[in-house]
């Protein structure tokens, strides 16, 4: 195996001067991998929590509808708000119980009151993203997933409103992509896709 030229070990083992240019680069470069990264780690767990949720969706559905009605999915929907309300209500039944000073398992009380709370909000504004039920083809390819989350891209999803399905008069924006999932504070994942193709520019630092 031929041994490396002097000239090259020597110039990886040059220390880089912290204001030149190379180090500018190389600082550039970590910045850019650093953010890559948190964005990568976001998108990986809004993922998770878009298949939590439809999971759940998936459990509690009537498997035996060949068609979803809207006032189905309008129940189905306002289950899945509805969801940890029994919880809470035991929550605070505790709390009155011996006229406790503190409030114990506040963290949970306040984490399921608020989610609550979100979630009404988009189900009567801007819409509650899930499975488009209402399309039966949408329907039998979400009945035949296995939960997992990679699979997660060949499902129809859409977002929708309390005024859609109970007067049909206005229509929700429409179908979205899992790859545009709503994250848990309500907020759609950020498109890293420029950063990723242009990651490559960064990948040679100038000498």
């Amino acid at each position: 195996m031929a041994k490396p030229k002097l000239n090259i070990i020597k110039e990886n083992q040059k220390a880089v001067h912290p204001r030149s240019r190379k180090a500018k680069q190389l600082s550039k470069k970590f910045s850019r991998q650093l953010k890559l990264q948190k964005r990568r780690g976001e998108s990986n767990a809004k993922l998770q929590f878009l298949g939590d949720k439809l999971v759940w969706f998936k459990d509690n559905m009537d498997r035996q509808l060949k068609e979803f009605t809207p006032k189905d999915a309008l129940e189905l929907i306002q289950r899945y708000i509805d969801r940890n309300l029994e919880e809470l209500e035991q929550i605070q039944l505790k709390h009155k119980i011996g006229g406790r000073a503190s409030r114990q398992h506040a963290s949970r009380e306040d984490h399921i009151r608020i989610t609550r709370e979100r979630e009404m909000n988009q189900f009567s504004g801007s819409g509650l993203e899930t499975v488009d039920f209402i399309n039966p083809e949408a329907l039998e390819i979400f009945k035949s997933w296995s939960g997992e989350i990679r699979y997660l891209s060949n499902l129809k999803l859409r977002r929708f409103t309390t005024q859609f399905l109970e007067t049909g008069v206005t229509s929700p924006e429409g179908c979205t992509s899992p790859h545009t999932a709503e994250s848990n504070d309500g907020e759609e994942m950020d498109d890293d896709t420029d950063d990723v193709h242009n990651e490559s520019e960064d990948e040679e630092i100038a000498e």
